[in-house]
């Protein structure tokens, strides 16, 4: 809607991310590093901590993306799942089959394991992502997850790397089971962009849809990085959001007032 009058090719402050247009952050390519450190080494099960909306999803997609070695890569999203839902999912997934339905727990993790077997056979690397994992029960970490990471533990003819994603209370969370407390090799923190990568992103996004023009004031910049804490998510919706009201009131730019004026009514509701 606003393209043209920004001179535009197209919006570029999307909602969803392209993994090629990712912003390289500090923290997300430390988060990176020490994840293909833990998949190279065959270290078990890492960590992934921090707010939403830093990207810790899409940086999964990214090392997914990196090596067709990382096979198969499962990433889950439905931590509601009680322990047996998950198992036959995983099960599912790494046998890529519909259904697993009337299999045991113990007859599940002996299909796992023959699956996992397999595609180590074959040179592959299985990654299973178990996203939005601080609200996953301790039935489904004991009952589904430990076993898996036992596995690779106590048979060196089986690769797998689990790896946890989640909120801030997902750190908590494991630091109350000592077994799976001891499993976690690696973690990363993810946090939001300092305010030199913001005012950097924001440039870089602009110049990408063939910008001439800086369009946010410096102190329009600083506004959003402070309004945002730097969290990618919300620097997307306060920049795209600031362009659309820009347009209608006819702007030759955003100022910081612009992105304050906004604030109240996005904010909140990213909270």
């Amino acid at each position: 809607m606003y393209e043209a009058y920004w001179n535009l090719t197209r919006k570029p402050f999307g909602y969803r991310v392209n993994v090629e247009d990712l912003y390289r952050s500090r923290a997300l390519q430390s988060a990176a590093l020490r994840l293909r450190y833990c998949f190279e080494n065959n270290a078990g099960a890492a960590m992934v901590v921090g707010p939403s909306g830093v990207g810790k999803s899409i940086l999964m997609q990214m090392l997914k993306s990196e090596g067709s070695h990382l096979s198969p890569f499962i990433h889950l999203a439905w931590p509601r799942l009680t322990s047996a839902e998950l198992s036959r999912l995983i099960a599912s997934a790494l046998l890529e089959v519909e259904s697993v339905d009337g299999l045991s727990a113990d007859a599940l993790l002996v299909r796992q394991r023959t699956a996992l077997k397999q595609a180590t056979e074959e040179g592959l690397h299985p990654i299973i992502v178990l996203d939005e994992a601080h609200l996953m029960t301790n039935d489904s970490l004991n009952d589904v997850v430990l076993p898996l990471l036992n596995m690779v533990e106590t048979d060196h003819s089986v690769r797998l790397t689990i790896v946890l994603v989640g909120q801030p209370a997902l750190a908590a969370h494991v630091a109350r089971n000592a077994q799976l407390r001891e499993r976690i090799s690696v973690t990363a923190t993810m946090s939001g962009l300092s305010l030199n990568e913001t005012a950097d992103y924001i440039a870089t996004q602009l110049k990408r849809e063939n910008s001439s023009s800086p369009i946010f004031s410096d102190d329009a910049v600083r506004s959003v990085w402070e309004m945002s804490s730097g969290n990618p998510r919300l620097i997307n919706r306060l920049c795209d959001m600031a362009l659309l009201v820009g347009f209608s009131d006819q702007a030759s730019c955003i100022s910081d007032s612009d992105i304050a004026a906004l604030a109240s009514e996005i904010l909140p509701a990213a909270a």
